[in-house]
């Protein structure tokens, strides 16, 4: 799995279902990730964990994220999704929730480089994909612990790591030290370093990899309501352009917003019924920012919730 010079999707909870990662692959990003899903609920519910797992050949390459504190269960977790066909598998070790931490999961590893390592280790042994680990600098209540995570989880076999430099305890809050991506890749070099944090502009997937010379930049919120994000980023790397169909990377025209808008909602629609145009109220809410009338048109689209109100409420807007 190659994930050099890359624009990768990250996984966001409840929100990069497959309808969304492919808007974001046909608009420049290289790489996608599922959301975050329960190893032991895979394996002890995996109609209902499934879902989460749901995606489009047109995705690839695709890794699915996983989380767990148990080896055992990872590693089971790790063959099951490889025999769903994915790319590569990733391990959050960086979750801030307590409902994750809680169970020793999570960012709760970044306090166990150990139990990191044996984890990363049974999804190597029995996934025969790549895998991948995304980790935070440190849990908040020691040290930072990133470079020793780090250590451990490259020994046991692990193909790329992901670093968001934030501790446990800043949640999202303050700005994410990029000083620590670059003491990751000075720290071994050689292996894939893949940034992630207050990437929100087009110039600052450049400006992240120029600064810390990580291999590939990872991109979540910044796409929310903007996948075009990923064209516009792409614009500024210091690497090939990509696909020539791939769409200029000029602010897109209302014509397009709207089309790419409508669209979602449609598949949503298609794939969940009327929950996905319940669920598609957020992504309203993202879309519409920065137009004039955008506060009144949230306040509005709280009544959205069949497939013709989603239509007027878009044609209207948008």
């Amino acid at each position: 799995m190659d994930f050099l010079g890359k624009l990768i999707l990250a996984p966001l909870a409840g929100i990069t279902d497959t309808t969304y990662r492919l808007l974001c692959r046909e608009n420049g990003a290289d790489v996608v990730l599922t959301e975050m899903a329960s190893a032991k609920g895979l394996l002890m519910q995996p109609e209902r964990t499934r879902r989460f797992l749901e995606y489009r050949e047109e995705e690839r390459p695709i890794g699915a994220q996983i989380f767990g504190a148990s080896p055992e269960e990872i590693g089971e977790a790790a063959a099951a999704v490889s025999a769903m066909g994915f790319d590569f598998v990733d391990i959050n070790m960086g979750c801030p929730v307590r409902k994750v931490t809680g169970g020793g999961a999570g960012a709760a590893l970044l306090s166990n480089p150990g139990l990191a390592g044996r984890i990363v280790a049974a999804a190597v042994r029995y996934a025969g994909i790549p895998v991948t680990a995304k980790i935070r600098s440190g849990f908040g209540t020691e040290p930072a612990t990133y470079i020793e995570v780090a250590g451990a989880v490259f020994e046991s076999g692990a193909a790329a790591i992901t670093l968001h430099p934030r501790t446990r305890g800043q949640m999202f809050s303050g700005d994410a030290d990029w000083s620590h991506i670059a003491v990751l890749k000075r720290e071994f070099p050689g292996r894939v370093i893949i940034g992630n944090g207050d990437v929100r502009l087009p110039e600052d997937a450049a400006r992240m990899i120029s600064e810390t010379g990580c291999d590939a930049v990872m991109v979540g919120r910044a796409s929310l309501g903007n996948p075009w994000v990923f064209r516009a980023m792409r614009s500024r790397l210091p690497v090939p352009a990509g696909p020539a169909d791939l769409p200029s990377p000029g602010v897109p025209s209302a014509s397009v917003r709207r089309a790419l808008i409508l669209r979602h909602g449609e598949e949503m629609h298609r794939r969940k019924g009327d929950a996905g145009i319940r669920e598609m109220r957020k992504h309203l809410a993202w879309y519409s920012r920065g137009i004039p009338g955008a506060a009144a048109f949230r306040g509005e689209i709280v009544s959205v919730s069949t497939l013709e109100t989603f239509r007027a409420a878009v044609e209207r807007f948008f």
